[in-house]
């Protein structure tokens, strides 16, 4: 049986949302470096998946050991273009027959369905779902409050006055 409650989030990604409640933001585990590289033998669609990937996420979520993890998503989504685009084609056959007659499901619809399935597993691991984006702001984003800076803090935007 797994953990109860909801994921924790990564320090980095907490950070970016802002810490209202002023808890301490705990750095847990072993914090990786280096920066994510394109690996040489990934086909021209998975490239570009894995560019606009890294191009839309703040700098810093990834590093070099997510790389592999990046580009198994990438191949997943390439090979999901291809059966989706094998499936498009106006003579694409729902049923294909067997070496003993009988009629299966086209393997094209059991590699899509396979890829879909392992984009949404892999995406929810690199925080590529909707949900884990829902509230991330930039820490220049935030609306200061009126009470900040009451404790000896100072204060990076004006101030609300009473």
């Amino acid at each position: 049986m797994g953990l109860r409650g909801p994921k924790k989030k990564l320090p980095h990604i907490e950070r970016l949302e802002g810490n209202p409640g002023r808890r301490p933001i705990i750095d847990s585990g072993i914090s990786a470096t280096g920066d994510v590289f394109m690996p040489d033998d990934l086909p021209a669609d998975a490239r570009r998946c894995m560019e606009a990937i890294i191009g839309s996420m703040p700098d810093g979520t990834y590093s070099a050991c997510d790389t592999y993890l990046l580009a198994a998503f990438a191949c997943a989504w390439a090979l999901h273009v291809r059966a989706t685009r094998e499936i498009a084609r106006p003579d694409f056959q729902y049923l294909v027959g067997t070496a003993r007659g009988g009629k299966r499901p086209n393997p094209w619809l059991r590699i899509a369905t396979q890829q879909a399935q392992l984009m949404a597993t892999l995406g929810d691991r690199l925080g590529l779902n909707p949900k884990a984006r829902l509230d991330l702001r930039l820490p220049e984003d935030r609306p200061v409050s009126r009470f900040e800076g009451l404790l000896g803090q100072t204060v990076t935007k004006r101030r609300f006055h009473a």
